[in-house]
């Protein structure tokens, strides 16, 4: 199925979209392919017409869709998951999320990342969450993928398969710029029950909290969200500690305590409070209703930077001095903890390459629509946060780019390093048409900051 503007069904897959950059676009065409035949034939149709092409999975990208484009909707149809003993297979359009509850009566679990609708772009390029230090990546569970390249050849391909393969290298940490992934197929995990222990602590406490998080156990994970609470004025210092239940040995005590300090006991991940600030008395407020006019939403400028351990007494203070500086109370940051199993797998296992990272830290900044001072504020302040970043990056993680800027290139080589060149050439030979995203770091817009 093709669907065209002026079309309800085309309105109507665009404010499905989360991201409300990618919902606010005008794409010449959304395809809403209902097998790999159809998604291949949409791919030969994008380069048959030269039109760039733009992959809807979860819908959290601001590249799942664009001006112009053509827009493979994945969502509308390839939303499959079905599991075979410690195996499931997931089709493209499928968020974690729903793979969790597929998996929960099986008591298996895969380690995906903080929120529950995020996509394929997650699983292909990383997939960090609160039991990567105990499992390692979500994509460090991909065993097999099937897809279409931009070039409209189908293929598939097996971690048994492909030893030593440099194509399943860089698929798993690259795909979004070289393929369509139709399907994947993951090794799953006994799901076991979790305790979850939130607190809530003042910002300056950040480089006392970041050195004795980097001394726990892999058994626990121990991320932070630096932002305003709802019910507050000023930021503040969220900790959430995950670990599963019968290791509450290996705690701290000072990781149990506190007048604001609350336990969640809860039977498997996706069941885990959201990773969002919450009210004083530790109730997360409801989220707001979507806002019905996709060109209404909140639009967002993120990075994500990689920094190894043994860096607190740096980190700290330039953390809190960015959420001083932070322009509104919708901004914040966030240190997902990593480290643990995430660096027992070879640096050369894949093309993602943060393994050596403590931290994996998203600067998201946050406006609302139409709002062009304040778009001109925020992203200046999730730039100038980037840069006091930069020297202590070890990774960028590209689940977020800005192409067409003066730092994408800086990003790219912090992401692949001296892989950059390889992946390029693989690139020339996988999308000949220059469809999907770019890698080139060089073109600059004119607007670019």
């Amino acid at each position: 199925m093709e669907l065209h503007q002026g079309e309800t069904a085309y309105e109507s897959a665009l404010a499905a979209v989360f991201n409300g950059d990618a919902a606010a676009a005008h794409p010449a065409s959304i395809a809403q392919p209902r097998d790999e035949q159809e998604v291949a034939a949409f791919v030969r149709q994008a380069c048959a017409q030269k039109r760039p092409l733009r992959v809807r999975s979860g819908g959290h990208s601001r590249f799942c869709s664009g001006d112009g484009a053509q827009m493979l909707d994945l969502a509308a149809h390839l939303r499959g998951v079905t599991v075979s003993g410690d195996l499931v297979t997931v089709q493209g359009g499928c968020g974690v999320g729903a793979v969790l509850q597929a998996l929960a009566p099986h008591n298996r679990m895969v380690p995906v990342g903080t929120h529950a609708t995020p996509g394929f772009g997650l699983l292909t390029m990383g997939g960090i969450g609160h039991l990567s230090r105990r499992f390692g990546l979500t994509l460090d569970c991909v065993v097999a993928m099937r897809g279409v390249r931009a070039n409209g050849d189908r293929f598939e391909i097996r971690a048994e398969e492909a030893d030593g393969s440099e194509v399943w290298r860089r698929l798993r940490g690259a795909a979004p710029f070289l393929a369509v992934i139709t399907e994947a197929t993951l090794r799953t995990y006994p799901r076991r029950p979790l305790h979850g222990i939130r607190q809530l602590n003042a910002l300056p406490s950040l480089v006392d909290a970041l050195h004795c998080a980097e001394r726990l156990p892999r058994q626990i994970a121990c991320s932070f969200v630096l932002g305003v609470p709802p019910d507050q004025e000023q930021a503040q210092l969220m900790r959430y500690v995950v670990l599963q239940e019968g290791d509450e040995a290996l705690l701290p005590a000072f990781l149990r305590e506190g007048l604001e300090c609350w336990h969640d006991h809860v039977a498997g991940q996706e069941w885990l409070p959201d990773f969002n600030l919450p009210d004083r008395n530790g109730v997360l407020p409801p989220e707001p209703s979507v806002e019905p006019d996709r060109f209404r939403r909140l639009r967002s400028w993120i990075y994500t930077v990689s920094v190894p351990s043994g860096l607190s007494h740096a980190l700290a203070p330039r953390l809190e001095e960015a959420m001083r500086k932070a322009p509104n109370r919708l901004c914040r940051i966030d240190l997902q903890h990593i480290g643990g199993a995430v660096a027992d797998q070879p640096m050369a296992s894949s093309l993602y390459r943060g393994r050596h990272a403590e931290w994996s830290i998203v600067i998201s900044g946050f406006w609302s629509a139409g709002d062009a001072l304040h778009q001109q504020a925020v992203c200046r302040w999730a730039d100038e946060a980037f840069d006091a970043l930069e020297s202590l990056a070890c990774h960028v993680y590209l689940v977020e780019r800005h192409p067409g800027t003066i730092r994408y290139q800086r990003e790219l080589e912090l992401a692949y390093g001296s892989e950059l060149p390889q992946l390029r050439q693989m690139k020339k030979q996988w999308d000949p048409n220059h469809l999907l995203p770019s890698l080139d770091g060089s073109a600059i817009s004119p607007f670019a900051g």
